[in-house]
């Protein structure tokens, strides 16, 4: 008895000198937070079990102010000025463990910054400009198929423009299933060389539900990496075992024969990386890392990708008069659909870029903060020093939406994207040049820096040309009965933070082009 007196008494003191050190006498002792997260990382793991940490980030900093400790050794900043001493080329940190959570290691989730810096210099090569370019035809097939069969019509057939039926609406669609679905075609196209198909069958449609799941994880665990080593993370992916052996045996499968594939003219990611090296060590990516990549790549880039097409077709059909003036813009320049490519014709539509970047800025595709680990000598952000192992970050969604760089910031309003008085502006629209300058220092959609997404070309790409095709194409509108289908508070397109947004929404149907 006296024996576990002694231990409960010694476990009290423990308890009670843990408290004090990290209340009163931690080195991030002096930042303010909920008192339960300067104890334990548990307060992050609870908010990212209920999808909400990147709303919470964004009151704690309504509450608190600029910098916020979040975790015991974790702090957010939220400061457009910290972005690039905390992200930027001479930060001196690294990626958190966080990112150890992650199966494989991939540029995205590498942690030494030697091994990042050489998978980087071989991966920039498969997404310079040329790269894309050769890569466009067969992300454009992906598109056209796509589009057929949002209007229910045959990808062999070409899209009729002024249906004798005026009525004719298509079956509703759910964009967050659709827009993966060519996202995820297109990546198939330009990682392994052919399609998915899920535009048009439901075989590999088991792989969506199974990605969005395996980030929802994730993101539970990096909270607090030991919840893996506990193996938390297995019992929340019970059920779905089969599912993902059959996802990775199908990818192994498709790269193999990619890689077994003669030669061709064919231009995808598999030909740049295979024919990449690094400048310095003149090494290429063996096969191991080719699977790492690009099983990363049909994640984060199709996650990603796809919130950003699902979120700017969400916010075009809640804002009629923003839809009908971007459709004339896109009918007005292009004479056909197909000619709706990368080129100068596109690149004079600022208006659509307005759109999709306005998209972004409220509903960024990773909204709470990317980790960082400060290294050994500190880190100096402004006025404030961080001692090494401060986890730090900057929140993208509370950024996005910070009142300091965004008048009006929870407004969908793309002309806060247009230079006043620039080409193609109406009268008085668009901001000024010190405006624009300071909303671009706070828009941080793809993060920046050396860990800066690799390919944001891409993404753009995808973007502007489905979009622009569909708009071309149809007409659309909320599906009768889905109209408060995915609306948040303000409007504001109710997303999910599982590291990538989880949405549910919008239901839309298309009908052939009117006009």
């Amino acid at each position: 008895m006296t024996a576990l007196r002694l231990l409960v008494g010694l476990l009290i003191v423990l308890l009670v000198s843990y408290l004090i050190y990290q209340v009163w006498l931690h080195p991030l002792a002096s930042y303010p937070g909920p008192f339960v997260a300067k104890l334990t990382d548990l307060y992050s793991v609870v908010h990212a079990i209920r999808g909400d940490r990147h709303e919470d980030l964004y009151r704690l900093h309504q509450c608190y102010g600029g910098i916020v400790r979040i975790g015991p050794q974790r702090l957010s900043v939220l400061d457009a000025k910290a972005l690039e001493s905390i992200y930027g080329f001479q930060a001196n940190v690294q990626k958190s463990q966080w990112y150890r959570t992650f199966y494989g290691t991939s540029i995205f989730n590498t942690i030494d910054r030697r091994v990042h810096s050489r998978k980087r210099r071989v991966m920039s090569q498969a997404f310079s400009n040329q790269a894309l370019r050769g890569m466009e035809p067969h992300i454009l097939s992906a598109i056209q198929v796509w589009c057929a069969v949002l209007g229910d019509q045959h990808p062999d057939k070409p899209v009729r423009v002024a249906s004798s039926d005026p009525g004719a609406w298509s079956r509703p669609k759910d964009m967050v299933h659709w827009s993966s679905c060519v996202i995820f075609d297109a990546l198939g196209e330009i990682c392994f060389g052919k399609t998915f198909n899920t535009s048009l069958s439901d075989a590999n449609h088991f792989f969506f539900p199974l990605m969005a799941l395996n980030v929802r994880i994730t993101n539970i665990c990096g909270q607090m990496p030991i919840l893996r080593r506990l193996g938390v993370d297995k019992y929340l992916r019970s059920g779905t075992v089969a599912d993902r052996k059959r996802q990775i045996d199908f990818s192994q499968q498709l790269l193999r024969t990619r890689l077994a594939a003669e030669p061709t003219e064919r231009r995808d990611i598999i030909y740049y990386l295979r024919q990449a090296r690094d400048p310095e060590t003149k090494q290429g990516y063996s096969e191991t890392e080719l699977m790492s990549e690009v099983v990363m790549l049909l994640g984060a880039g199709n996650d990603t990708t796809n919130a950003a097409l699902t979120a700017t077709f969400y916010f075009l059909a809640h804002h009629p008069t923003i839809l009908a003036r971007l459709s004339a813009e896109i009918r007005a320049v292009f004479a056909a659909a197909d000619a709706i490519v990368a080129g100068p014709q596109l690149a004079q539509l600022a208006y659509l870029r307005a759109c999709i970047e306005e998209s972004m800025r409220l509903c960024p595709p990773v909204p709470a903060d990317l980790p960082r680990e400060v290294l050994p000598g500190g880190l100096q952000v402004g006025t404030w020093h961080f001692p090494a192992g401060t986890v730090i970050g900057v929140p993208t969604y509370a950024l996005h939406h910070s009142q300091e760089h965004f008048d009006r910031p929870f407004m969908y309003d793309p002309s806060r994207w247009l230079l006043y008085g620039s080409e193609g502006t109406r009268d008085g629209e668009g901001v000024s040049a010190e405006v624009l300058s300071r909303q671009r220092q706070a828009f941080v959609p793809f993060s920046l820096g050396p860990r800066g997404c690799i390919g944001r070309s891409v993404a753009m790409l995808e973007l502007e040309v489905s979009i622009a095709r569909v708009l071309w194409l149809y007409d659309l509108r909320l599906a009768p009965g889905t109209e408060r289908l995915g609306v948040g508070p303000e409007g504001e397109y109710k997303i999910e933070d599982n590291f990538i947004i989880g949405k549910e929404g919008p239901v839309l149907q298309f009908r052939t082009r009117q006009t």
